[in-house]
């Protein structure tokens, strides 16, 4: 654009404004930058929809394939799509949320252009090609790294060409409330199967004479991208089917799993509305098959027979695909902890093969298959059940697997029955549901490892109304003593069902219970040992043969100190002195507490032990809620020794139950 300026007006501007520095001249000024230099080049869009770009058709050849010229380039389609979606993505807090990525059901041939008209503004843009995996990155990748374009829609009429070609997508930036019509040119009809407005009968006729390389078979909740070829080969004939147990599975398996519906009471349960995608692609970047939106897999019948085999998905054996989805899903920064990277996705199969054999009365869908599961779950079995002390996070080979470590989490799915904790509550299933509701109202993600593992068993506990401190450690599952106290406060009570001896895949075991007050759980410490009778620990030992004996001629008091592991109500103390009555204990001065800190002599203390081989049994007053217990010789007046030695023996301790 050109200014000119009046010379008259210029000079009276000048005049008035005193403080102006004005030039006053016939000059021309122009705005926007300098010209100088060589001259813009010339754009013009090639809008001639006769030429076609056949530059990389011997790479489209290879991948996706090419169409042939006698399938019919549709002009003119107008179709009216339904933009609208709820935006829901941060408040999911999973790894991957499905994008507004809409199906148009039209397939772009390679190199040809294609003519979009759009009637306004609603932040829409266009995709050709599903294919959007980056292969850069791999050596001799079989098909060129970048194959798809997209771009963004202008009002008025838009020009799009993709040199290898394939299906045509619109994005949607923000949701829109009212369906658009968009009108495209010079298309190809995909020959798509979706559910509810295809007929099966139509689809497979439809598949048999159309040379599109690439189909989608789509649903509300998911949409396969496969080759047309498999299709026919494989007779699929019963799409319907195969998309309604798909569609259900996403429903119900994974958004209502995770408390996510259409119509929720609150927010932050708000489902996206929005299907997952699979893609076929002749080569992932990453593995076998890959998670992200969209999911990508090889383009082989494995993973097509698995999108589309209707016995083995009503089984809930599509393992891979349930597998990859269930890597999206995961809430790693709320309760999915470092090893369970590969394990909490997989949850998500086992809950597909409940369902399936509750709903189709089929035990047999019930485990999902998998070769690994016949043992690594025994191994861990083996783990949960195993002493001493136990990582499960750490390297052990019973423990040390993504298989292994599913293993406590379908215990709890699938041992526990409705009403278990208190009335009303549902069963163990629903333990997943309360997960993700909870991490989508966390005020703070997890810091660390730690903070998820409190996570899952606050949460559990909470959600049965029992402290689960049990089964967290017979698993190995370190709980911070903030957690375990904070639980311990809440006075719910313990969980002493030993489920951790569940099979899930038998479905057998986990019936028996703890029993606190066994003493194969009790640690014992001493500040005088000698190894004659077999050490400290054979109090508790239940052998009247074996006796803990003190070194030889303590010259200071002597004690055991025994904890029992947690805070236990007890009646009193039943005693077996050394069977041959030889150093026996005469006065045993009986302490309790619980810290280890604070010590109360229990009434009647010093106990009066008598010289015989038989049980002793000293009740108290009242039952006493205490974890530790002392027993102490102070002198060598409180044994039955003639020799004027301290020298002391015991051998069985036991406390009474109330």
């Amino acid at each position: 654009m050109t200014i000119y300026i009046n010379k008259k007006i210029l000079g009276i501007v000048c005049a008035t404004v005193l403080l102006a520095h004005c030039v006053k001249n016939d000059e021309v000024f122009k705005d926007g930058r300098d010209e100088g230099g060589y001259p813009a080049p010339v754009v013009t869009v090639d809008t001639n929809s006769a030429v076609v770009d056949v530059s990389k058709y011997a790479q489209a050849r290879v991948f996706p394939g090419l169409i042939c010229a006698g399938e019919p380039r549709l002009k003119n389609q107008a179709v009216t799509m339904n933009l609208n979606y709820n935006f829901v993505k941060e408040n999911l807090r999973i790894q991957v949320a499905p994008e507004p990525q809409f199906s148009t059901g039209f397939y772009a041939a390679p190199g040809e252009l294609v003519t979009v008209d759009v009637p306004g503004d609603y932040s829409l843009s266009i995709q050709v090609g599903a294919w959007d995996d980056n292969l850069s990155a791999v050596l001799n990748a079989p098909r060129d790294p970048l194959i798809f374009t997209r771009m963004q829609l202008a009002p008025g009429r838009n020009y799009i060409r993709n040199l290898y070609g394939g299906h045509i997508y619109i994005f949607a930036a923000r949701p829109v409330p009212q369906p658009v019509t968009i009108t495209f040119s010079n298309v190809v009809k995909s020959p798509d199967f979706e559910l509810g407005k295809t007929t099966n009968a139509a689809w497979t006729a439809a598949i048999r004479t159309s040379c599109v390389p690439y189909l989608e078979l789509r649903s509300k909740n998911i949409v396969f991208v496969v080759p047309r070829d498999y299709c026919v080969s494989r007779n699929i004939q019963d799409p319907q089917s195969i998309m309604e147990e798909w569609d259900r599975a996403i429903d119900v398996d994974y958004y209502q799993w995770e408390g996510l519906v259409e119509n929720p009471t609150e927010g932050y349960d708000l489902a996206p509305v929005l299907p997952w995608r699979v893609v076929q692609d002749i080569k992932p970047s990453v593995g076998y098959g890959h998670s992200g939106y969209p999911v990508v897999t090889y383009n082989d019948y494995g993973w097509f027979d698995e999108f589309t085999n209707l016995t083995s998905l009503r089984k809930g054996w599509a393992w891979g695909t349930l597998h990859e989805i269930g890597h999206n899903n995961q809430q790693v920064n709320y309760w999915s902890w470092g090893s369970l990277g590969e394990t909490s996705n997989n949850l998500f199969s086992f809950k597909v093969a409940h369902r399936q054999s509750v709903e189709k009365n089929n035990p047999a869908a019930w485990p999902p298959y998998h070769p690994a599961l016949a043992t690594q779950f025994p191994a861990a079995l083996a783990f949960a059940a195993a002493s001493g002390t136990k990582d499960f996070d750490g390297t052990d080979a019973r423990i040390n697997d993504p298989f292994s470590r599913i293993t406590p989490f379908v215990q709890i799915f699938d041992k526990i029955p409705a009403d278990w904790g208190y009335a009303g509550q549902p069963d163990g299933w629903a333990f997943m549901t309360e997960l993700y509701k909870k991490a989508r109202r966390a005020r703070f993600a997890s810091n660390n490892d730690q903070d998820k593992r409190d996570f899952v068993y606050e949460t559990l506990c909470d959600f049965t109304r029992t402290d689960w401190r049990y089964f967290f450690s017979s698993w190995g599952i370190n709980i911070s003593t903030v957690s375990l106290d904070e639980i311990e406060a809440k006075g719910y009570k313990l969980g002493l069902q030993e489920i951790w001896k569940y099979n899930p895949i038998t479905r057998t075991g986990g019936d028996s219970f703890l029993d606190l007050y066994n003493r194969s759980n009790w640690v014992v410490t001493t500040n005088s040992v000698n190894n004659e009778g077999g050490g400290k620990d054979v109090v508790k030992d239940g052998v009247l043969s074996t006796y803990w004996h003190s070194a030889y001629n303590p010259t200071a008091a002597v004690n055991i100190v025994i904890d029992m592991g947690r805070q236990l109500d007890i009646k009193g103390f039943k005693f077996y002195q050394r069977q041959n009555l030889s150093r026996n204990i005469k006065n045993l001065k009986v302490e309790v507490s619980t810290d280890n800190a604070n010590w109360t002599a229990i009434a009647g203390s010093p106990l009066l032990l008598q010289r015989i081989a038989t049980e002793q049994v000293f009740e108290l007053p009242s039952k006493i809620k205490i974890r530790y217990f002392r027993l102490t010789v102070n002198a060598a007046a409180d044994t039955y020794n003639t020799d004027g030695t301290m020298n002391a023996a015991l051998a069985e301790v036991d406390v009474i139950k109330p």
